[in-house]
């Protein structure tokens, strides 16, 4: 059990009694397998034969804490990793092929079937098909997801990186109230409130330091901000609620989503790659856009399994510095030092609420 024999001169009985049914078909794993509960049975020594002695430390394990501590690291990493480079190259598809749905079909298309294909070749890896009782609560944050990312990448063809990460910084601040409300998780101590304003403040020297500023790109902003904090805390009660593994949530995230940037196509009117210069950087800026959607597909749900809704935005955050490193070295697109200035207010805030907040 877990990869461990069990002690020598012990003996281990399994009990089984019916599962009983959970909203959303349950998320305990040994609750669905009807696995509920161990009993040690110690068989009683034979006449003359001196009483066996378990070993104490029989079934030594890895600390638990330091295994879920590095567990959470490495999500961390590898998140952002992934979502400090993809903010800058969708920056770059955008700026080369202005369309957003067909940018984000292409990156859905190329993740659901990277799953599909990973099922082929490792069946052992759990990816289950499409049902209707999983799909129905799931294609409802699917919707929250896929208009957060349109917004997103629709904003990006009118303002910079820059303008982007400062609206995403403010969202800890919505976020733990909504979460508080609806996940009844605690609100933010009284440091943590401090620190929550100075991500505002940074937004406020960051707006006002703004020369570029767009209506069209802004007013993208706003619905970008609302489908932030409402998906940051929806997926996490859908993760929460809906069981079923990682990799099958990256499967029907982006299926799911495939006929939501169709329909997107129609109703703005898109047609942009039809009209755009095909040159060899565009493929490629397209084509590294959907490899890196691929692995923050998984990133991001492996990381909120672990982590609250508050700290995954605050994470977001924090790892925009990379994104913010990058985007100033590669083109010229980017802030100015006052902008600068308020965007590192913004980080340098959601560092120290992330140490402070309440638990």
């Amino acid at each position: 059990y877990g990869g461990l024999g069990w002690p020598n001169s012990r003996m281990r009985k399994m009990v089984y009694q019916q599962p009983t049914p959970t909203k959303f078909g349950g998320s305990d794993d040994d609750e669905e397998d009807g696995l509920v509960e161990l009993e040690d049975i110690t068989p009683s020594p034979s006449k003359g034969e001196a009483p066996s002695k378990a070993p104490s430390n029989a079934l030594s394990t890895p600390d638990s804490k330091e295994l879920a501590a590095g567990s959470v690291a490495f999500a961390v990493v590898l998140y952002a990793f992934c979502s400090s480079t993809l903010l800058v190259i969708n920056k770059v598809a955008m700026h080369l092929v202005p369309d957003a749905p067909f940018l984000l079909f292409c990156q859905f298309l190329a993740s659901s079937l990277a799953m599909k294909g990973l099922g082929y070749a490792k069946p052992d890896i759990e990816i289950e098909e499409l049902k209707w009782e999983k799909a129905k609560p799931f294609a409802a944050a699917t919707l929250v997801f896929y208009l957060c990312l349109l917004s997103n990448t629709q904003a990006l063809k009118s303002v910079n990186v820059e303008t982007v990460i400062v609206v995403r910084s403010c969202s800890p601040i919505a976020v733990s109230v909504l979460e508080w409300a609806t996940l009844g998780r605690k609100l933010p101590s009284i440091p943590g409130i401090i620190a929550l304003l100075a991500i505002a403040g940074g937004a406020y020297i960051y707006v006002a330091a703004d020369k570029g500023f767009h209506i069209e790109g802004y007013s993208w902003l706003v619905v970008y901000f609302i489908f932030i904090v409402l998906e940051m805390v929806f997926v996490k009660f859908i993760v929460d609620t809906v069981p079923m593994s990682t990799w099958t949530r990256v499967y029907y995230n982006n299926t799911l989503s495939l006929p939501m940037a169709m329909l997107s196509f129609v109703g703005l009117g898109s047609a942009g790659f039809l009209t755009a210069d095909w040159t060899p950087g565009a493929v490629g800026a397209v084509l590294l856009s959907c490899v890196v959607g691929v692995a923050i597909s998984y990133a991001g749900f492996n990381l909120r399994k672990l982590i609250s809704a508050t700290s995954f935005t605050v994470v977001g955050v924090v790892c925009k510095l990379l994104t913010v490193l990058i985007n100033d070295t590669i083109w010229t697109q980017h802030s100015n030092a006052m902008g600068h200035a308020g965007l590192a207010v913004c980080i340098a805030s959601g560092i120290i609420y992330e140490k402070v907040k309440g638990r």
